[in-house]
């Protein structure tokens, strides 16, 4: 067997590295990295305790996470679906919507709630003590409820489109 350069190096190289797996890491920070990743800080709990409450799928889409928290909020479990639909129809799933070519001011929101009912120090919402200004109406949680004192009032009337 003739030793030539490669071999040799190989030989080294080989021997080098099993000598370093026998030894293992130097200290803790040498180890390799765990590959497992903690979800649970990413993961979006539901906020109250009622019978109804929905576990939000953190892997579900925008307006499904939205609807969830919608029946956590107050919302019929019966109408999470419908919910689910109008949302997406409405913001495709983005709080901050804001259409400002619809009339009296815009609408916002999730649910695209319309200016009628909180513009004005007398509007509908305002007297219901939700909000002060229509801009809150960005703010998921208060437009999800929002949108419940408005079915609650008037079904699914002002998102007749909805089917």
């Amino acid at each position: 067997m003739t030793f030539t350069a490669p071999k040799i190096i190989a030989s080294l190289i080989t021997a080098l590295w099993g000598f370093t797996l026998a030894l293992g890491p130097v200290n803790s920070e040498s180890r390799q990295p765990s590959r497992t990743i903690e979800l649970a800080p990413y993961l979006i709990e539901p906020t109250t305790t009622t019978s109804s409450t929905l576990f939000i799928d953190p892997y579900a889409t925008a307006a499904e996470q939205f609807a969830a928290l919608a029946v956590n909020l107050g919302w019929p479990v019966k109408e999470y679906q419908k919910l689910v639909m109008v949302i997406t129809r409405e913001s495709n799933g983005i709080a901050t919507s804001h259409n400002t070519k619809d009339p009296i001011t815009g609408s916002y929101g999730l649910m695209q709630i319309n200016g009628f009912w909180c513009n004005g120090a007398n509007s509908f919402l305002q007297k219901a003590g939700l909000l002060t200004s229509c801009e809150m109406l960005l703010d998921p949680q208060i437009n999800l409820r929002a949108g419940l004192i408005i079915f609650t009032r008037s079904g699914w009337s002002p998102w007749r489109t909805a089917k």
